[in-house]
């Protein structure tokens, strides 16, 4: 990638990758965001420049409707103070859409029915429905467990929320969402505990990869697949990976970015792939 990063969301947009902003290295000790977004385009295995972010965001979400690309919350460059803004690239230009009902930071986006959810997040987490139709958010059931650093999934027309953590205690856990009935559901839980991780769905199956745990801190290089009915151990990842999204595109499997380093920032820019099957 042309900028090496971590903590940022990547969705699909005409069969390309797109990262968005995220965390960076400045130099030795040195941590902050960037606005820089980009696109990888599989089939040729390259990078293309897309406009910027009109302030550096990190641990924000992303996510495309009817080929409309959304840029979600986040944290602040200065710290981690959440943010409700949203914009919408329009052409070469990023524009303001209705902020979320609460600042978010750390929590995941999914597509589903031609609607955006977003679940999760610090500090307050919940559940929020955005229509880009009408520009309009509604606030919905929250699940029944607080989680930020979580990831989530739209899955047999519904939404996973997946693993994450709260206040130290890191989860296992899933949650399932109905939209039908406003009400969530327990899951079947991963095999391990993971924060800060990446999770796509690969055909019939949903797959996570990556993320850290504290005590000791350690990024993780597993990879599990929930296909019937209970998450079973995939190949691993080549090292330990945080702060990676993952992406399912052209019958592969991409991890764009993460740092391997857990609670810190050491990106290798790298693009990882796994063809599935």
């Amino acid at each position: 990638m042309g900028v090496a990063r971590s903590e940022h969301p990547a969705a699909l947009l005409a069969d390309e990758v797109i990262v968005v902003g995220g965390l960076i290295e400045r130099g030795p000790g040195r941590i902050g965001a960037t606005a820089s977004v980009e696109a990888y385009d599989p089939s040729e295995d390259t990078w293309r420049v897309l406009p910027d972010l009109p302030v550096p965001r990190h641990h924000l979400m992303a996510a495309v409707v009817d080929g409309r690309l959304f840029a979600i919350g986040g944290f602040s460059e200065s710290g981690f103070d959440a943010v409700s803004t949203v914009w919408e690239l329009v052409g070469d230009a990023w524009e303001v859409r209705a902020a979320l009902p609460v600042p978010l930071g750390a929590a995941a986006a999914v597509t589903l029915d031609g609607v955006v959810y977003v679940v999760g997040g610090a500090p307050v987490g919940g559940l929020y429905r955005y229509d880009p139709g009408s520009d309009v958010w509604a606030s919905l059931r929250a699940p029944s467990h607080d989680r930020e650093h979580l990831a989530a999934v739209a899955f047999g027309g519904e939404v996973w929320a997946l693993g994450g953590r709260w206040q130290g205690e890191m989860f296992s856990s899933t949650e399932v969402y109905d939209p039908e009935t406003d009400s969530w559901r327990p899951g079947p839980s991963l095999n391990e505990e993971r924060s800060g991780f990446g999770a796509t769905v690969a055909g019939e199956a949903i797959v996570v990869a990556g993320g850290e745990v504290f005590d000791p801190d350690r990024a993780l290089v597993s990879v599990e697949i929930l296909g019937e009915g209970e998450w079973e151990v995939g190949d691993r990842l080549p090292f330990g990976l945080h702060g990676n999204p993952l992406a399912f595109v052209s019958g592969a499997l991409y991890v764009p970015g993460g740092s391997t380093r857990a609670g810190g920032v050491e990106n290798p820019g790298t693009m990882l792939s796994l063809r599935a099957g």
